[in-house]
C-alpha cells in the first residue's frame, strides 16, 4: 500500500474547485491511488506531461 502525500502545488490547485468538487476529487484519489497506483484502468490512465513542461 502507497501513501499519498500532496504537494503545497497540488493543495493551491485544489482551491480552484469548488468544496463540494474538492471533496471528490480528494475521494478519487484516497480511493484509487494508495493500491497499485502504475496500473492504468478505465478512469486512471497516465498523463503526457504538457509540451510547455519542455
Amino acid at each position: 500500500m502507497y501513501e499519498i502525500e500532496f504537494t503545497p502545488e497540488a493543495v493551491t490547485d485544489l482551491r480552484y474547485f469548488r468544496k463540494f468538487e474538492q471533496n471528490v476529487i480528494i475521494d478519487a484519489i484516497q480511493t484509487q491511488l494508495p493500491y497499485e497506483p502504475t496500473i492504468e484502468t478505465k478512469n486512471r490512465f497516465r498523463r503526457e506531461p504538457p509540451d510547455i513542461a519542455d
